[in-house]
């Protein structure tokens, strides 16, 4: 029995504890937003439960000045930011950023140097009209990157330098008009690329030789007429290929018996006779 008022005092001083932890990681939380754990799935398709921070649509006009230490995710997307600029103590951790549909105009204004751990990037649906060289350098980690649905009319060759881990890329729906292999050289690992929906004119032969790894391929609604026979060289491990809603007339058998292990073809929407 006399131990009951040092059991009560250590049961008290653990209860004052949890609430202090709890109060701090609120007052961290960004006004508006929801701090909490959710379900997450990493590119390589692993679950985990993720410290995420969602800030998505509240008309933000800034990046959070303060967030949770401990933040993995960041969703950010449908608000009007058009910079990013953040704080000293800016979570190292993060590994999920959305910043879809926003007022990013270039990506020169996305400070990138204190992210190194981000594995997803999502800058789709805002105004980006350029990649310039290394210009996501920073990011050696990142896995999975979307700038689809903006306005891209220029990549620089070595846009994509330093992203030797990248998995996933999307370029659909865009500007850009012609397929440069060089923008490939620095994505030794890339297994998907879609790059469709865009005003490209036509496509070159070894247009896609450094992408030895890659396994799925979306060149769909660029209104190709014809598949040049070497177009498809190097792609040793490709499994999936779709060029539908395009102006194909012919199957281009020549180009794709380059493609040794192809288990998937998309010609639908081709005027093929």
């Amino acid at each position: 029995m006399k131990d009951m008022p040092l059991r009560i005092h250590v049961l008290l001083g653990l209860a004052i504890t949890t609430l202090v932890q709890a109060v701090d990681k609120k007052v961290d939380c960004p006004r508006l937003c929801t701090c909490e754990i959710r379900p997450w799935f990493t590119p390589r398709s692993i679950y985990m439960e993720a410290s995420t921070v969602d800030c998505s649509d509240l008309g933000l006009l800034t990046f959070p000045a303060r967030l949770p230490a401990n933040t993995q995710i960041l969703l950010l997307q449908t608000n009007n930011i058009a910079k990013i600029e953040y704080s000293t103590d800016f979570p190292v951790n993060l590994t999920g950023l959305d910043l879809s549909q926003n007022n990013l105009s270039s990506v020169t204004n996305i400070n990138v140097k204190k992210m190194p751990q981000l594995l997803s990037v999502y800058l789709e649906e805002n105004k980006l009209t350029e990649l310039p060289e290394k210009c996501l350098s920073e990011l050696s980690n990142l896995q999975e990157l979307y700038i689809n649905h903006n306005l891209l009319s220029t990549i620089s060759p070595g846009a994509f330098i330093g992203l030797h881990n990248l998995l996933r890329l999307h370029l659909n729906s865009n500007r850009l008009q012609m397929i440069n292999s060089k923008w490939f050289d620095a994505l030794p690992n890339l297994e998907i690329l879609m790059i469709g929906e865009n005003p490209i004119i036509r496509i070159k032969d070894m247009n896609f030789k450094p992408l030895i790894n890659l396994r799925s391929l979306v060149i769909a609604g660029i209104n190709l007429t014809e598949i040049p026979d070497n177009a498809l060289v190097g792609l040793e491990n490709l499994e999936s290929i779709s060029f539908y809603d395009n102006r194909l007339i012919k199957v281009p058998h020549v180009a794709l018996q380059k493609v040794v292990n192809l288990k998937f073809l998309d010609l639908n929407k081709n005027p093929i006779n």
